[in-house]
């Protein structure tokens, strides 16, 4: 899910350490530290360091680089800023996209290697 960069609280992970559930969903984090524990990562691989080369897989993006981390419903992951946005989201400003793991990698469901539908 791509949505545009808005701009960063000032919040601190003290705000919630006796509840990790206060930690807000969807924004960038500089480190995994501050973020709850527990969270499930769902790529293959390891988690991307920032500033990594990544591939995002889906919607065709591309090449990336990880800028931060978030997390939401649970799971973690990577706030990354595409070498070309689609545009179609630049000019929109989009400048950052929010990826989970799964999306780093290339789809290998049974509907892409059977060729999608048959009658």
């Amino acid at each position: 899910m791509i949505t545009p960069a808005p701009k960063q609280p000032q919040i601190s992970p003290l705000d919630w350490s006796g509840d990790p559930e206060q930690c807000p969903q969807w924004v960038g984090y500089p480190t995994r530290a501050g973020l709850p524990a527990g969270l499930l990562w769902s790529g293959s691989g390891e988690v991307p360091a920032i500033g990594a080369r990544v591939h995002v897989h889906m919607n065709s993006i591309g090449p990336a680089e990880v800028k931060a981390y978030f997390h939401a419903e649970g799971y973690l992951g990577v706030l990354c800023q595409p070498d070309k946005m689609p545009e179609h989201l630049a000019k929109h400003s989009v400048t950052l996209g929010h990826f989970f793991g799964r999306e780093l990698e290339p789809y290998t469901g049974f509907f892409f290697q059977t060729g999608g539908f048959t009658r």
